[in-house]
């Protein structure tokens, strides 16, 4: 089996195929599981009153063997969900991850500086994903100085993402589509063409970092 492109965020449930690996997402409140390997997390924007279910619910499945990470989860600062409660949330997100080990992926929006400060509170002890990272390099150079990754998205396909393309360490990103419905190949394909590199050398760099991230084989 080839080195496959693996989309580590994703809405849209579909089986891994021999060339295509996608992740995803399952908010809790809507779905709680995938058959197919997944994170699992509560999202900011559907914090429910009843957050204990919603907790118990996330504690009943996280320990399932094909949920890989927990999240998305994390702060936005355009939803109406109460801020004290996305942070309550959030941490108790992230102290769960750090108690079965598992990675985080982190939904953030317009509030980095302070993703970064609960992380650092909590004493996160697993890897950390920015999701859908669509900011300046310099903010990029601070997550990843912390050892944390990004994964870029459909953004980049702007043609306005050319200096982050060009600066970011290899074995610091991963590529996605979110919710979009864009191929995760052609993201891959506008990011070889900016860096000027062989796709090749871009899915064994991308299936490295899912390896050290997740521990978890697909593919070859």
């Amino acid at each position: 089996m080839s080195t496959p492109y693996i989309n580590i965020h994703t809405h849209c449930t579909h089986a891994p195929t021999e060339q295509i690996f996608p992740l995803p997402n399952v908010i809790i409140s809507k779905d709680y599981l995938s058959p197919y390997p997944c994170s699992l997390g509560i999202h900011p924007w559907y914090i429910e009153l009843n957050t204990k279910a919603q907790l118990d619910a996330l504690h009943q499945y996280g320990t399932k063997k094909q949920v890989l990470a927990i999240g998305e989860c994390g702060l936005d600062k355009r939803c109406d969900t109460e801020w004290s409660l996305q942070e309550l949330i959030f941490r108790k997100q992230i102290n769960y991850a750090n108690s079965i080990q598992k990675p985080l992926i982190i939904h953030c929006v317009r509030a980095y500086q302070e993703c970064l400060e609960i992380l650092y509170e909590e004493k996160v002890s697993v890897p950390v994903i920015f999701h859908g990272f669509e900011k300046k390099p310099a903010l990029a150079k601070q997550i990843l100085s912390l050892g944390y990754f990004i994964s870029l998205g459909s953004a980049i396909l702007s043609e306005q993402k050319g200096e982050l393309i060009r600066q970011v360490p290899l074995n610091k990103i991963l590529l996605e589509t979110d919710d979009k419905s864009v191929n995760i190949i052609d993201i891959y394909a506008y990011f070889c063409r900016v860096r000027k590199i062989e796709m090749q050398l871009l899915k064994e760099e991308l299936y490295q970092n899912f390896m050290h991230i997740f521990n978890y084989p697909i593919g070859k």
